[in-house]
């Protein structure tokens, strides 16, 4: 009895554990290929992680123990996916360990306090790094450096001091330091470039090969260690009181990313900033060491931007709109662009800088329009639209529409009516346009018009012209004839100007009919009076004039060849003269 009451006893507890979440605790992957964590998971036992992790979505990677990762292990965390690193470490064991000197105020610290008597110095350069070109200087003692290596002299013990690096003037050499090591009676200290305390040196990652660690999900560090790595991160990333070194500058790139710093630090880079964001990441810096000196917290760089205006093609004065650029980078300059189908160019450059000493630079850069002219305003009698005003750039987007800050006319054709229902074929009669310019600055609008039946209508002059100044609403009066014996109405439109990419931008109503009160309106044409009878009687008129005009023409041309030829073949000079003199006398009378 006792063991049938406890086996659904011992069910109920086995299908109650297994609806508690599993998170699994052991070591990291070794093997060196592919490992996926679908489920939460936490390392804390071994030293190395070998492989190429992907933090799936819905799953969580703890790390809260100390691991190294060789050449070609890595850290992906999927969107959906955390990763947190907890009282632990990761550190690449290829990334380089060599810094770079900037031509001026580059410095090492010598740890030189652990020999306690006559030592040797040996400056040792990265791989196929010729130190020729620099000078290391301490204590008012300068020297030239040379090779791959240098080594100094002490006849005695010296505590720690720190040693300057500068270009030497004219030379143009790159000077990558790998280590300091210091020799005494045989015994080999060797201090990592990163780790001697460097000022003004960047990190010279080219001379190994960081791990990858890509946060497209969410991170979280507290109390951790990051060394060698090369971190992107397009997730939401936060790290408290932890250590960013060797890993610089942490990108964060996107409209999703994010980088909370809150204590800790993020040193040594392979640039000028710990930090790289472009123009929409966002960025929280709180009680964070930098690298600092020349090195700065972060700096904000953004990709060439498009200014997008929809004109293309050109004007008869070259590119229909033109702009000049003030405000633009650190430098604050200015630079001249136009147009091209719509487009202008700005070049990639940097935004923002958060400089060591907590101080903030933002671009404020504008854009003044010095030229915007289309077909509506080309004529120098009109004023180029928008001109000298000013917009601001934003650096928060990769391409720019101008249009909307610009001033330009916005045009409707309202209406199109007759004063008359009925004219006579072949006569002109009254039409009238009615248009508006709701937008800014005078635009002189042509007009066209086609028959309800879509055939083209006979306008006077070809079109219809108006000038519409801003806030103007103008009716004009064009005549309008016709061929046939018919009811029928018009259908006019704007010409709108080949520059226009997106006339709807300038045109809110291209097109109008003939209306009234609110109907559909025709003219009704009929033949004018008289008009069988006359008109045959007009053209035999016409073609016998023609025929008389003619016959005239070829009598005279016929009588002055016969004179010309008496002229010319009479030998008299005087006999000439006269007979010249007798034919104008002919032609007076």
């Amino acid at each position: 009895m006792r063991t049938k009451s406890a086996l659904p006893i011992a069910i109920a507890i086995s299908m109650l554990i297994c609806t508690i979440p599993l998170s699994s605790a052991g070591s990291a992957p070794t093997n060196g290929g592919t490992y996926t964590v679908t489920n939460d998971e936490t390392w804390n036992i071994g030293t190395q992680l070998d492989a190429i992790v992907t933090v799936s979505a819905g799953a969580t990677l703890t790390i809260s123990t100390d691991y190294t990762l060789p050449d070609g292990a890595s850290i992906s965390v999927s969107e959906g996916g955390t990763l947190r690193i907890e009282d632990g470490s990761l550190t690449s064991e290829a990334f380089s360990h060599a810094v770079r000197m900037t031509p001026r105020d580059s410095s090492l610290m010598v740890h030189s306090g652990i020999a306690s008597g006559s030592f040797s110095l040996k400056i040792v350069a990265a791989e196929g790094v010729n130190m020729s070109g620099w000078t290391v200087s301490w204590d008012d003692i300068q020297q030239d450096l040379t090779g791959s290596e240098h080594i100094i002299e002490f006849t005695g013990p010296k505590a720690d001091f720190r040693m300057d690096f500068d270009l030497l003037p004219g030379s143009l050499t790159d000077l990558v330091v790998e280590r300091l090591e210091i020799h005494e009676e045989g015994v080999i200290t060797s201090t990592p470039a990163y780790l001697s305390g460097p000022i003004n040196c960047f990190m010279a990652s080219e001379f190994g090969n960081p791990f990858p660690l890509t946060i497209d999900g969410t991170a979280h560090f507290e109390d951790a260690a990051v060394i060698g790595a090369e971190v992107l991160i397009r997730g939401a990333a936060t790290s408290v009181d932890s250590e960013f070194t060797a890993s610089g500058p942490l990108n964060v790139e996107g409209e999703q990313a994010s980088l909370t710093l809150q204590g800790g630090s993020v040193t040594m880079s392979s640039t000028d900033h710990d930090v790289n964001l472009d123009g929409v990441a966002q960025l929280t810096w709180t009680n964070t060491n930098g690298t600092g000196y020349l090195i700065d917290k972060w700096e904000r760089n953004i990709e060439q931007q498009e200014i997008h205006i929809p004109i293309i093609g050109t004007c008869s004065s070259g590119y229909c709109v033109e702009y000049t650029i003030d405000g633009i980078g650190p430098a604050e300059g200015s630079i001249e662009r136009k147009s091209v189908d719509g487009v202008a160019l700005v070049p990639a450059r940097t935004v923002e800088i958060g400089y060591s000493n907590g101080t903030l630079w933002s671009e404020s850069a504008s854009i003044t329009v010095d030229k915007f002219r289309v077909a509506w305003n080309m004529n120098d009698d009109f004023s180029s639209w928008s001109t000298g005003s000013t917009v601001p750039l934003p650096w928060d987007t990769s391409a720019f529409e101008i249009l909307p800050h610009l001033e330009h006319p916005i045009i409707s054709l309202d209406s199109v009516s007759f004063p008359s229902e009925s004219g006579k074929i072949g006569r002109n009669i009254d039409i009238e346009i009615t248009a508006t310019n709701s937008g800014t600055g005078t635009a002189a609008v042509y007009f066209d018009c086609n028959t309800t039946d879509g055939a083209r209508a006979d306008i006077a002059f070809g079109s219809l012209r108006v000038e519409l100044s801003e806030g103007e609403t103008e009716t004009i009066t064009g005549q309008w004839s016709h061929g046939s014996e018919e009811e029928v109405g018009l259908v006019c439109y704007i010409q709108e100007p080949l520059q226009f990419s997106d006339p709807s931008q300038f045109i809110t109503k291209n097109s109008a009919t003939s209306s009234e009160n609110g109907e559909v309106a025709t003219v009704s044409w009929s033949p004018t009076e008289g008009s069988d009878s006359v008109t045959p009687m007009l053209i035999l008129g016409a073609l016998g004039l023609t025929v008389i005009i003619g016959l005239g023409v070829v009598i005279r041309m016929a009588s002055a060849s016969a004179e010309e030829h008496d002229i010319i073949h009479n030998d008299s000079d005087e006999e000439r003269v006269d007979l010249f003199a007798e034919m104008m006398e002919e032609d007076d009378a």
